[in-house]
């Protein structure tokens, strides 16, 4: 492959980066080129050395996503940072598919989880004040203090899983950083 074709090829995988970024992005290839030239590198050597444009676009879309995640932390900008870096290796792939996936269904789950039983306790609450005219008065105020125990126990699992959560995505962010760190330290900056 010559320059102008790898060139053209990486362009052309570049096409949904914004253009100030891609434009930067060709430029730092051309001066590659460059140095290559000048180190009487032949074109084919230097393509055959950055290696396929496909995967190096792959790798930038990568870096982008996952600043964009380190910044604007939102479902929509991990989820994209997910995607791209699974594009990456197989490696990544399960990584998404078993640990992320599995990890946001089970925190939903405990989301639902937290919500049943603040709305449970919510509902004995309101029947012991609605319908408790016919118990004792010892029935009515236990199953109040039962419907307030329950909310106050679907609000502190709330919060819990709030925090869970938390945490899950920092662990995430720190897999995302880890394969940002591995293309900025791979071919890209060689």
């Amino acid at each position: 492959m010559k320059k102008q074709e790898f060139l053209r090829k990486l362009s052309g995988q570049l096409r949904k980066m914004p253009k100030e970024d891609r434009e930067d992005i060709m430029t730092d290839f051309e001066e590659y080129f460059l140095m290559a030239q000048g180190e009487n590198e032949t074109e084919e050597e230097m393509c055959k050395r950055l290696g396929d444009p496909k995967k190096i676009a792959r790798e930038y879309y990568v870096h982008k996503y996952v600043e964009e995640a380190n910044h604007k932390k939102s479902f929509k900008t991990m989820g994209r940072a997910f995607a791209a870096s699974m594009g990456l290796g197989i490696a990544n792939f399960f990584y998404v598919l078993c640990v992320v996936i599995v990890g946001y269904i089970a925190i939903s789950a405990l989301y639902i989880a937290a919500v049943s039983v603040g709305l449970s306790g919510l509902a004995v609450l309101v029947g012991a004040i609605i319908f408790g005219f016919g118990y004792t008065a010892a029935m009515v105020a236990a199953a109040i203090l039962i419907g307030i125990f329950l909310i106050a126990l679907g609000v502190l699992m709330f919060i819990g899983v709030m925090q869970l959560a938390k945490l899950f995505r920092k662990a995430n962010m720190k897999f995302l950083n880890m394969t940002r760190r591995g293309i900025k330290g791979g071919t890209i900056n060689e």
